[in-house]
């Protein structure tokens, strides 16, 4: 049994990543130090007695009054993350669609995978660098046949996943496969909430197969329902949301659609910033900002981690390709592609390499926040300006990097 609580150093002091709940939680360095005593010492909480019963409440010490916690032992850099908060690692580069907005754009299942045992030891490197949460996708993840042991594998190391399927490859025994084991999500693609809107993106017929697919897991797993958001199902989200409890899943989960691969190619498809923003606010119920991995408030007292205005490109998450090449973000592309773990390890990539250590400084460039792979596709550049940051800054509506959780 691992320690439920683990605490990363970082320049800033630490973040304690809660493996109950998958969300990190930043300290500064005195809160650290009081948290390092209360590894050892239980009646150092005397000396912060608020501080103490806060955190009491929400279960980080154990019976005897000790933190609930491993320490990760690193030396943090002096400016950036030790490590990624999230890492998303493509461990399939074939798909059975073809989807008409699919950020991984034309595959062609000509890559040479990375091995069991190449991944074994990434999973082993991101734990010792604090960076537990994990998201496995494609392609589609399911015509990976050691899909399994891909994740026990990182389970094992303690990373959190996330799985995102298209589901049409679902039977019983993979329901149960699914059931067996614990994720912080597990995602069934969806694009409408009928088959007219769902199927003019991800091809005809895939709306009831999909549905046909998912009852298999009602039995078996807990699972949501991703939905895409274009300029198409922008007006349909509150049926989507139906949807999905109609269907059985624990949530729907919303996120624009970004003009990169596939999509890049049907800018019709693309929701504009008051598109996206409308459609939000008309959601019912009770809603939660979240990150792809976990749900994360995001509001105006949010926690800054990084010295950057940054999207968290290079500097909160990276990407991994099939084949190793490790990216700073999947909307960006192998063009910006940093270095290859068959190359070099990925804390070398991670502190070194060019194209993330430039991504975190940006000083003096018109980039200020918002997503990076929007600025590119509107200004040819990942340091201009994403075209609906001012949109965003000038309503004070829903942050353009959010994506959003209905319960």
């Amino acid at each position: 049994m691992r320690a439920p609580l683990a605490l990363v150093p970082q320049f800033f002091g630490s973040l304690v990543f809660d493996r109950r709940t998958s969300r990190y939680l930043p300290f500064d360095a005195g809160s650290t130090a009081m948290l390092r005593r209360l590894l050892a010492d239980p009646d150092a909480g005397a000396d912060a007695p608020a501080f103490h019963a806060y955190f009491a409440e929400r279960g980080f010490f154990d019976l005897d009054g000790h933190l609930a916690a491993e320490v990760v032992d690193l030396t943090p850099p002096p400016d950036h993350l030790a490590g990624p908060l999230a890492v998303h690692l493509q461990v399939s580069d074939a798909c059975n669609l073809r989807c008409a907005h699919c950020f991984a754009g034309e595959l062609a299942d000509r890559h040479a995978p990375l091995t069991l045992v190449e991944l074994d030891s990434l999973f082993s490197t991101l734990a010792r660098l604090g960076s537990f949460r994990l998201g496995l996708t494609g392609g589609e993840p399911l015509l990976r046949r050691d899909l399994f042991e891909i994740i026990d594998a990182a389970t094992a190391r303690g990373l959190s996943l996330c799985v995102t399927t298209n589901g049409l490859l679902l039977t019983e025994e993979i329901a149960r496969e699914f059931g067996r084991r614990d994720f912080v999500w597990l995602n069934v693609s969806l694009e409408g909430a009928t088959a007219t809107s769902n199927d003019a993106i991800r091809g005809a017929g895939t709306f009831d197969r999909v549905r046909d697919r998912v009852a298999l897991l009602v039995r078996h797993a807990r699972f949501t329902l991703a939905f895409t958001m274009t300029s198409r199902s922008a007006g349909e989200v509150t049926a989507c949301a139906a949807l999905a409890r109609e269907w059985g899943a624990h949530a729907a989960v919303f996120r624009p659609l970004y003009p990169v691969g596939t999509a890049s190619r049907h800018p019709e498809l693309m929701p504009s910033y008051g598109q996206y923003s409308g459609a939000l606010e008309r959601l019912t119920g009770d809603l939660h900002e979240s990150d792809p991995f976990s749900p994360r408030l995001r509001g105006g007292r949010q926690s800054h981690v990084t010295l950057n205005a940054g999207c968290g490109a290079g500097s909160l998450v990276c990407s991994i390709s099939v084949d190793g090449e490790v990216s700073p973000c999947s909307f960006l592309g192998p063009a910006h592609a940093a270095g290859s773990l068959r190359r070099e390890p990925f804390e070398v990539i991670w502190n070194r390499s060019h194209v993330f250590t430039r991504l975190r400084a940006a000083e003096g460039e018109a980039f200020c926040g918002g997503c990076r792979a929007r600025a590119l596709a509107d200004t040819g550049s990942v340091h201009g300006r994403d075209p609906w940051f001012d949109d965003h800054v000038g309503r004070g509506r829903v942050h353009p990097q959010s994506n959003v959780e209905v319960p």
